[in-house]
């Protein structure tokens, strides 16, 4: 009896310590699928930070270019002048004072390809317009750490023709140089840290073109509306 006795204590004691163990082991793979739950690998991507004072920002679009308003006066021969409309390539740079505050600026070459309608001579085109423009305006973004950023801006342009080529029934001619009046609203869209998406448009306060060549002069007195799409990269 005493043998007996003796043996079941040590077997309860053996099942005591492989019962605390088994409890122990338990608990420890529950404790790491909990702390695998509560705390999962850190994101490799950095988080989206908006556009904020110090960034430049290049866009490239594709823009059209409207005529509104054309008005004319042509001369003898009558009719009125047509600005045909125009779809271009745009690049320019931002730089941001502020969170809130950029200022953008721009520089190109502009084609324009002018036309006489209904005159009593029929239909003819002036000639092509090369003229080298450059444009500045300051901007103002509204929610500076959002994805979806919109703006508005006020600036001014300047355009010089440098290269004229007459049509065939239109002797040589010169145009004046334009300062214009630019207001514009727009929106950058951010995709990826340094990627953005932005569609803006702009109304172009243009003073009256003058065409002088001949003995004759033209003039045709349009606004410029634009409208453009593209992408932009964060620096």
């Amino acid at each position: 009896m005493i043998i007996r006795r003796s043996i079941l204590e040590v077997c309860s004691a053996l099942f005591a310590v492989a019962a605390s163990a088994s409890l122990a082991s338990a608990a420890d793979v529950v404790a790491s699928a909990s702390e695998d739950v509560v705390a999962p690998a850190p994101s490799l991507e950095a988080p989206l930070t908006g556009l904020r004072a110090g960034d430049w920002l290049v866009r490239a679009r594709v823009a059209a270019l409207l005529p509104v308003d054309e008005t004319s006066t042509v001369g003898l021969i009558g009719g009125r002048i047509v600005t045909p409309e125009m779809v271009i390539p745009d690049v320019l740079i931002s730089y941001f004072l502020t969170d809130h505050i950029s200022v953008e600026g721009q520089a190109g070459v502009v084609r324009t390809r002018p036309r006489i309608v209904d005159s009593a001579i029929g239909d003819l085109d002036i000639g092509t317009i090369w003229s080298a423009a450059a444009a500045a305006s300051v901007q103002y973004h509204f929610l500076p750490e959002a994805r979806f950023n919109p703006y508005v801006g006020v600036g001014a342009s300047y355009s010089h023709a440098f290269s004229i080529k007459p049509g065939e029934r239109v002797s040589d001619f010169d145009v004046k140089p334009q300062v214009s009046l630019i207001v514009q609203a727009g929106a950058d869209y951010q995709i990826s840290q340094n990627w953005f998406a932005n569609a803006a448009a702009k109304y172009m306060l243009v003073p009256e073109t003058v065409y002088e060549g001949g003995g004759a002069t033209f003039t045709s007195d349009a606004d410029m509306v634009f409208v453009g799409a593209g992408i932009g990269y964060r620096f």
